[in-house]
């Protein structure tokens, strides 16, 4: 009969026995094992150690890696990348705000100029939490997530902006034509000139993030409450990770045509180059394809696009695509396109032909771009690349990817694969919301300073026309409704974003936290299998 309190295990090393600094641990049994070893030998490797070290390691190191991270940290990291960097590169995206006068001559006034005035959004910075206290005591205390519970106000933190703003009259000066390469240029005469900080908005925390106050004290206001949500209006509010699909590479696919698109947020910067039946030609076999490219709103010969962006010959082409194998179907598919492009426009060879029919097409659609054809090849083909000469070598891969895929040399794409997808979380989400409130809140300041830009009126401080509350209500409103702005239609919302956090129990707590939503089509089609 064994003493009380002993089992069949008591031989064994108990869990709470092993320490990582101790000799005992694995440092002693894997000294001997040389990682350079052929990897084959892993299984004998495994079998030497001891089997309770083995579930020691596992246990320990599965217990720091959730102690380090969490179920939750993807969230959390997201907005913590948001209010350190993300938030400033949304509001740098904007650029420099012109106000141009009405130029109506019966509210010029005495002055003989038009006044102009420019608006410059400099450092962003965030403060942490805090109330006001009343008034009669203008001090300021902080705002803990308890404190929004119960009095159901909102967990955010003020946005503060560096705003210079100046007004000039633009006056032409004449110069040395000799020195400058001009005989006037156009000078400014600087009325006003004014550096301010002011408070753009409030942006609402998520807790246990960087900027909340929980994430620096000891004691939490709850030691089960891991955090990764909002407080809006006392309610918490929580993202459901929007499953989208992965725009930074070429997708090929065979539905409902052969096709290469190059895909992206803006519908000015997508490309798509096509392989589609062609009518007959003397010596090409009827039914063959050629290749055409899709861009701004056109379709033309992706041959003449070749020479707009800078290629000099066919043969250079060919160089560029660089399709090693030998076989007579690329052989053929490049002899129409060749044909197909010397039929839209024979001369296109010729000094800057190419580029003045790729005009003639981008210009003659209904909403044609206010750019000219180079700003538009510089701006809108394949906008991440510098350089015509590296833009034409990019099409040319993306000619070769579709020529592959077309003779099996190459998968098509499928678009429900697992591998294919990215996650919307926290700090995308917020970019994409807070810019549509940041331009709505620009816009009215234009149309406000606009009207104090004549000549009988005086400019006032910049926070007389920038309205905070647009950025705080809009951002709330969101929250709330949980409409949320479209990732591609400005003028469209979606619903399913936001969410209220239930706490029926932990596990369901945690389940929708980590909740995401696939984009389903309107017809109720899920799509393909989806493979991990």
């Amino acid at each position: 009969m064994g003493h009380v309190g002993s089992s069949k295990d008591a031989n064994k090393p108990n869990i709470n026995d092993f320490d990582l600094e101790d000799d005992y641990t694995l440092d002693t049994e894997m000294e001997d094992i040389d990682l350079d070893e052929d990897p084959s030998t892993n299984s004998e490797i495994l079998n030497e150690l001891n089997p309770d070290a083995i579930k020691f390691f596992c246990k320990k190191a599965s217990v720091m890696f959730f102690d380090e991270y969490g179920l939750i940290s993807h969230q959390i990291n997201s907005y913590n990348q948001f209010i350190s960097s993300g938030l400033q590169e949304a509001f740098n995206s904007f650029g420099d705000l012109t106000v141009n006068p009405d130029f109506n001559p019966s509210k010029k006034g005495d002055s003989e100029h038009y006044r102009y005035a420019t608006v410059k959004f400099g450092n962003v910075t965030l403060d942490r939490p805090k109330f006001w206290c009343g008034e009669g005591n203008a001090q300021e205390l902080k705002m803990l997530p308890r404190h929004a519970r119960l009095q159901r106000m909102t967990y955010a933190s003020k946005m503060k902006v560096d705003v210079q703003v100046q007004v000039y009259i633009p006056k032409k000066v004449r110069s040395d034509k000799f020195k400058t390469g001009k005989e006037e240029y156009i000078d400014k005469e600087i009325i006003m000139d004014e550096k301010r900080e002011i408070t753009i908005g409030r942006l609402p925390v998520m807790v246990m993030s960087d900027l909340c106050w929980m994430s620096e004290v000891e004691k939490r206001d709850c030691e089960f409450d891991h955090g990764g949500y909002f407080l809006i209006k006392g309610a918490e509010k929580i993202f459901i990770a929007q499953e989208q699909i992965f725009l930074k590479r070429l997708w090929v696919s065979n539905i409902p045509y052969w096709a290469v698109a190059f895909k992206s947020q803006m519908k000015r910067n997508r490309m798509v180059v096509k392989l589609v039946e062609n009518s007959t030609y003397e010596g090409i076999k009827n039914g063959e394809k050629m290749l055409t490219v899709y861009f701004l709103s056109v379709e033309i010969p992706v041959w003449i696009l070749f020479f707009a962006l800078g290629v000099t010959s066919d043969k250079e082409i060919v160089d560029l695509i660089d399709y090693e194998e030998e076989d007579g179907r690329v052989h053929n598919i490049l002899l129409a396109s060749i044909l197909e492009a010397d039929e839209k426009c024979k001369t296109f060879r010729r000094g800057k032909n190419a580029l003045l029919f790729v005009e003639e097409r981008v210009k003659g659609v209904q909403y044609p771009p206010i750019e000219s054809i180079d700003e538009c090849l510089n701006i809108y083909v394949f906008p991440s690349i510098k350089g015509l000469k590296r833009k034409a070598r990019y099409l040319a891969y993306m000619v070769k990817v579709l020529l592959l895929a077309y003779t099996g040399r190459r998968k098509t794409d499928n678009r429900d694969d697992f591998r294919n997808k990215r996650l919307e979380l926290a700090g995308e989400l917020l970019e994409r919301e807070i810019k549509v409130h940041f331009a709505h809140a620009r816009k009215r300041m234009g149309k406000a300073l606009q009207r104090d830009l004549y000549g009988d009126r005086d400019v006032r401080q910049i926070e007389h026309y920038l309205d905070a509350s647009i950025i705080t209500n809009g951002l709330q409103r969101a929250f709330s409704t949980g409409a949320w702005t479209h990732p591609f239609k400005r003028m469209e919302r979606i619903s399913g974003v936001v969410a209220t956090l239930g706490r029926t129990n932990p596990l369901q707590t945690m389940a929708e936290l980590r909740r995401t939503r696939q984009q389903v089509q309107y017809t109720g089609k899920v799509g393909d299998a989806r493979y991990p």
